[in-house]
């Protein structure tokens, strides 16, 4: 009970972005206190653990770990197994749609399994893309239900939320109900859940400090190897924004300012890969493919199947033509590149 409380206490103090001291000067008690805590020396007294819970925004029941029932890794590896099992890419909204009713039924068996809820949310948020008029369309003679399944997703999702302590899970998923909401057309939601989640004027200042305190604490070499391991995360940023920026240049921006952005974008996604270990092999040929598949759309629908297929050639070759790469890679980028030709080419006309 005693080490429980104390990490309890250490998760929701570091996700609050506190300090000992500081924690402690906000219950006015001394930071040895604070400290004894994460230890078996010690433990709160009875009479701190409202202002405890209050300070640090949680529960008393969080804080001492009775709604955080143990994650089942097995449990959610076979969870993830059947979901991924039951994608048919031919048909894509319909085995989307099984496997949110599955996810749904599996966070209610298991609804201390944040990562599972996590996941449920996100597909839901995919979902919602299949659902939405203004894309394709799909269910439309389930409305009700899928509504029904939106409803489900958000409150468990702000459930998490509320009692999760990894911060990466809750802003994973913050992200996918924004999306929910978003394709609701409920726009001051999806705010209330966008304005929580880093930006590009903030999300880089944490990352810049840490490598100048390493720096200062460590010096150079270290700082170097620090900056070796964020500048795959640096990549994977860019790309999560660029393919934004490429998809709706390539489905809504005339063919000459589309066909523009994404040769630009292609610049700028081969500078990265210039260093091979800068970059996600992964991040960089998703964002390769579907920036090609975007150029190709806006050349498809204006009428210029030609250079669409040129483009299509092009990216092939290049694909092939990196050594770094496994050859197995290659395939399958390939492979899902025509995915996305076959499944969506059909909308681009």
């Amino acid at each position: 009970m005693i080490n429980s409380l104390g990490n309890n206490i250490r998760a929701f103090r570091k996700n609050k972005g506190l300090t000992q001291e500081e924690l402690a000067d906000l219950l006015n008690i001394t930071p040895q206190a604070v400290s004894r805590w994460k230890s078996a020396v010690g433990m709160p007294d009875v009479s701190m653990l409202i202002p405890l819970a209050q300070t640090l925004g949680v529960s008393t029941d969080a804080l001492l770990g009775y709604d955080m029932i143990r994650e089942d890794d097995e449990v959610t590896a076979r969870i993830r197994k059947t979901v991924e099992e039951m994608f048919v890419d031919k048909d894509r909204a319909g085995s989307k749609l099984k496997m949110c009713e599955y996810l749904s039924t599996e966070t209610n068996i298991h609804p201390g399994n944040y990562e599972i809820i996590k996941d449920y949310v996100q597909e839901v948020a995919s979902l919602s893309m299949y659902w939405d008029d203004q894309l394709e369309g799909c269910y439309k003679d389930q409305n009700d239900h899928i509504l029904s399944i939106f409803k489900d997703s958000i409150k468990k999702g702000t459930y998490l939320i509320s009692h999760s302590v990894d911060r990466d899970l809750i802003e994973r998923t913050h992200y996918a109900i924004a999306w929910i909401y978003i394709h609701m057309k409920d726009f001051d939601n999806a705010r209330e859940h966008i304005n929580v989640l880093p930006s590009l004027t903030s999300s880089s200042h944490r990352d810049v400090l840490e490598m100048e305190a390493l720096y200062f604490e460590k010096g150079f070499e270290k700082m170097k190897e620090e900056i070796d391991r964020k500048n795959p995360q640096l990549f994977g940023a860019v790309a999560h924004h660029l393919y934004c920026v490429s998809q709706n240049y390539g489905w809504w921006g005339q063919k000459e300012e589309a066909v523009q952005v994404c040769s630009w974008i292609d610049g700028v996604i081969d500078a990265f890969v210039s260093i091979p270990e800068a970059v996600d092999k992964k991040d960089y040929l998703h964002l390769k493919i579907m920036n090609a598949f975007h150029k190709m759309t806006a050349l498809s629908k204006a009428g210029e199947n030609d250079e669409a297929k040129k483009v299509y050639e092009e990216c092939v070759n290049k694909i092939n033509s990196l050594n770094e790469f496994t050859d197995d890679m290659k395939a399958d980028a390939i492979e899902m590149l025509n995915h996305e030709i076959e499944y969506y080419g059909k909308y681009s006309k």
